[in-house]
């Protein structure tokens, strides 16, 4: 039987420093049904200088910059596997990686998507691995839909695989989401699909002091603004996902309201969702971003009066 096809997608946007090492974890996989496509989202330093020197040993697709979802969807349409795993550019994949994802879908027929925990690397050389749950197949769609409700966690985009038919389904997906743009591909799969949380650390996480979003100091208000157009793509997309949605909009909502920066954008996005839910989405919206915002914000400053009175 021949190899499945895997493709590699690296999303990349000024990370020439870190690109090589990249590439060169995908070019380093002992599996034979590999390729790699990378996707330069406008950067301005050495990246594409990066990529020409590879020649025709990678794919690539050079575009203005346009955000990680035009990233996504750009390498997708250009993509030929059965099969694409998502890559950072400042992460990079252990070797038996690409093999370990088609020997799991090849285990599980059903499965549409493989999740597996990154190895987190930290500035000091720490390293940290902590899977949330043992290998199984998953299959949430249900819960999903009727309570809207995701039971698994899934982690950053260098541990995300999904099947191509899941993906013809997911993407292309809104451009505006234009950073943390995984977590649609997180929330539609698991929603949509059953796959494997495969309790294996295949990919390695770059921390660094120029994370694109992990060590933002505007990390809330961007993170509220993205959530909201999560839950917006989603419920335009996919409108049995209505439940799923609107709980991650109401968390996206605690936060906006929590955070001190408010982008005026933000507001309008925030209207249209509510007038388009109706009076009773819109009435249960409200009210649990009321319970996450107590919870997330008026009980932790409660407890850091009493801390600081103390």
């Amino acid at each position: 039987m021949s190899a499945l096809g895997v493709t590699v997608i690296i999303n990349n946007y000024n990370y020439g420093r870190y690109l090589s090492r990249a590439i060169e974890s995908v070019l380093a996989q002992d599996y034979p049904a590999v390729d790699i496509l990378v996707v330069d989202d406008g950067s301005t330093d050495n990246s594409r200088d990066v990529i020409a020197s590879y020649g025709e040993r990678i794919g690539s697709i050079l575009k203005p910059n346009g955000g990680q979802a035009s990233a996504f969807n750009s390498g997708y349409r250009a993509s030929r596997g059965e099969f694409i795993c998502f890559l950072d550019s400042d992460d990079w994949f252990l070797p038996t990686k690409a093999r370990r994802v088609a020997e799991t879908f090849a285990a599980f027929p059903g499965a549409e998507w493989v999740f597996h925990p990154l190895e987190t690397n930290f500035p000091n050389g720490t390293v940290e691995c902590k899977p949330w749950m043992g290998t199984a197949f998953v299959d949430i769609r249900e819960r999903a839909i009727t309570r809207g409700k995701l039971s698994v966690l899934a982690p950053p985009t260098s541990g995300l695989c999904l099947a191509r038919n899941l993906l013809n389904r997911l993407l292309p997906m809104p451009e505006n989401i234009r950073i943390t743009s995984d977590n649609y591909l997180k929330f539609g799969a698991m929603a949509l699909a059953p796959g494997v949380y495969l309790a294996e650390a295949l990919a390695a996480q770059r921390i660094h002091s120029s994370n694109a979003y992990t060590l933002r100091a505007d990390r809330l208000p961007l993170q509220a603004r993205m959530h909201l157009l999560i839950a917006e793509g989603l419920s335009e997309r996919h409108p049995q996902l209505a439940r799923l949605a609107d709980k991650v909009f109401a968390k996206a909502l605690a936060d906006y309201v929590g955070a001190r920066e408010r982008n005026p954008s933000d507001r309008a996005i925030v209207s249209k969702y509510l007038a388009q839910a109706g009076f009773t989405r819109a009435s249960n919206i409200l009210a649990r971003a009321g319970y996450h915002y107590a919870k997330n914000y008026v009980f932790r400053r409660a407890q850091s009066r009493a801390k600081n009175e103390g």
